[in-house]
């Protein structure tokens, strides 16, 4: 048999990264490794013939946790390749505009979903082979080049940075795929209060229909289709 396709996903106990976990893992001869602040609350997951769920602690408000993750990834489980890695891990404080957010919510959330995605990479990196997958996880709000429909400019700044680092470690790893993945407007605990600041009583998207969309545009990506690019969960390309 083949080597088991081993699969990392950070923030993997609930939302997207929940849905993730559970897709790859129903998959046959697939390692899917939960990377989450406390193993305690990941729930049980089904798993395919010959596949298993890893979890490791790993708090990504915490950069010195990423290598240490990897490490006990290593020593304790045995898991030397990364095939797949997806930075999922992210935090959203309440709507506010750039006058009025406080500083320390806006330096959490970078904390988190910017220096906690830039740690997970590097301490990744040396686990995975040529052609291994490395996506980091943005969103619409990253968009640069939109009219703000609504105060999430805070959380937006840390996932157009993530942007930024998805197409620079493009081109500093000609080896690998990396690209950054908007996951769409989801139905999730996140995705939901984002629509009811607009006025909607759910986001529009469920987590299967952004879970499955994401891992097909995954599974085609390679580095001449969508490494160093901004996809979709739908298979289109997004703005920056």
């Amino acid at each position: 048999m083949a080597a088991a396709t081993t699969v990392l996903i950070s923030g993997a106990n609930r939302g997207i990264g929940l849905g993730l976990a559970q897709a790859y893992a129903a998959l046959p001869n697939h390692t899917v490794v939960v990377a989450l602040r406390n193993p305690s609350s990941m729930p049980t997951v089904k798993t395919g013939e010959g596949s298993k769920v890893v979890v490791v602690k790993l708090d990504a408000g915490v950069a010195s946790d990423a290598k240490t993750a990897i490490d006990e990834l290593k020593s304790k489980h045995g898991v030397t390749k990364l095939d797949i890695v997806i930075a999922n891990a992210a935090i959203m404080h309440d709507f506010a505009s750039l006058a009025t957010i406080p500083l320390e919510d806006f330096e959490q959330m970078w904390r988190v979903n910017t220096l906690g995605s830039l740690a997970l990479f590097q301490a990744c990196v040396p686990l995975m082979p040529k052609g291994a997958k490395f996506i980091f996880m943005s969103s619409g709000a990253s968009i640069i080049d939109r009219i703000p429909d609504k105060t999430d400019a805070g959380y937006g700044i840390t996932k157009s940075a993530v942007n930024y680092l998805a197409r620079y470690a493009h081109f500093e790893n000609p080896d690998l795929v990396i690209f950054s993945m908007s996951p769409g407007w989801v139905q999730t605990e996140m995705g939901d209060r984002g629509a009811r600041n607009a006025g909607l009583e759910h986001a529009p998207t469920t987590v299967d229909e952004s879970v499955s969309g994401m891992i097909k545009v995954i599974e085609e990506a390679t580095r001449d289709k969508w490494s160093g690019l901004h996809a979709r969960y739908n298979g289109t390309q997004s703005k920056w």
